[in-house]
């Protein structure tokens, strides 16, 4: 009976240092909503495809949940109006000491990490490294200077949360190809450069344009380089068969080009842009485009780590340990009982 009362101690002292560390406290995460809350708003997202405007715009219940369900196909989009954020807005999450403000992405902020992007790009599809590698320093920055128009830097959220050392992760809801995207801005940029003057210096028409039609045109024009005129013709021809090229390839690519949309998150005193090119299939598709929606993808901040393997609290292990210590008291009594 002494040894049952003894048992049933331990026993209990174990269940009470076990549930401390189950229900050790959280801090709750708080949201606030940043200038131009007119261009925040949220969607509801689900397996039948349908994604429903919500009341984000003057109410900011509907938006926490999406950034907090679990859910990643609600979400909530920052820059509602236009596919081309002209400011940052978003929202700022505060948890304890740690804060984060993740927002919408400007043409200012693509020129600071447009390249980096562009580059890590290339290195997820590797068959569009080789030609851009021969794409000339006027092409490289044409096209660079025409990614914001692809529409990716109105990011949908479908979460947010801190990791265990105030760290974030994101959850951004997109496409699970743009391909056709890229296709469409190589197009834009095609139509720009012939419009500059392509058509006028080759005297023929766009559709019956080749690669070959302009490496002759270029040989021609070489030997009277040193008129600035001519060097800028030679610069847009160049530059016009090189987008002809990736437009090649582009086409000739077999595979899928997943994109997340891109927001930036300021944490820590660090400012970085979220991105990611590795997909996870949603299942479902918005409403209105069919293509929207159908992936999305999840970015971390450097060294995060999931709160689901929070380390106990000092006070809790504590606990454990006099636990412990009753075990090896006990192991001891016993045996100076024997």
């Amino acid at each position: 009976m002494k040894m049952n009362f003894h048992k049933l101690v331990i026993g209990a002292s174990m269940a009470i240092g076990v549930s401390a560390l189950a229900t050790a406290p959280a801090h709750a995460t708080s949201f606030s909503f940043d200038n131009n809350t007119g261009e925040i708003n949220t969607y509801t997202g689900g397996s039948d495809g349908t994604f429903i405007r919500g009341n984000a715009q003057g109410g900011t219940n509907a938006a926490i949940k999406a950034l907090t369900d679990n859910d990643p196909t609600s979400n909530v989009e920052l820059w509602y109006s236009t596919e081309n954020p002209t400011s940052n807005v978003g929202f700022t999450a505060t948890q304890g000491s740690y804060s984060a403000t993740v927002s919408s992405v400007t043409a200012d902020d693509w020129s600071s990490f447009g390249s980096k992007w562009v580059g890590d790009l290339l290195n997820t599809y590797t068959p569009f490294q080789s030609v851009w590698n021969g794409f000339s320093a006027n092409t490289k920055s044409l096209i660079t200077s025409s990614f914001p128009s692809l529409g990716i830097g109105d990011p949908n959220i479908g979460g947010f949360q801190f990791g265990q050392n105030g760290g974030v992760q994101l959850q951004l809801v997109g496409h699970l190809d743009v391909k056709t995207k890229l296709s469409a801005t190589i197009s834009s940029n095609l139509n720009t450069a012939w419009s500059a003057g392509v058509g006028a210096i080759l005297g023929k028409t766009q559709a019956n344009i080749t690669v070959s039609d302009i490496d002759a045109k270029i040989s021609l024009l070489k030997p009277l380089s040193a008129s600035t005129t001519v060097q800028a013709q030679i610069n847009l021809l160049t530059s016009y068969k090189d987008l002809l090229n990736f437009q090649a390839t582009l086409n000739g690519y077999a595979g899928g080009i997943g994109v997340s949309e891109i927001a930036k998150v300021v944490t820590g005193g660090q400012t970085y842009y979220a991105y990611s090119f590795n997909p996870t299939v949603s299942g479902i598709t918005a409403s209105d485009d069919k293509l929207s929606y159908s992936a999305y993808y999840t970015w971390n901040t450097p060294g995060y780590t999931d709160p689901s393997k929070q380390v106990p609290e000092p006070s809790i292990i504590l606990g454990l340990l006099g636990v412990a210590g009753m075990f090896a008291t006990q192991r001891k009594f016993k045996k100076a009982s024997i």
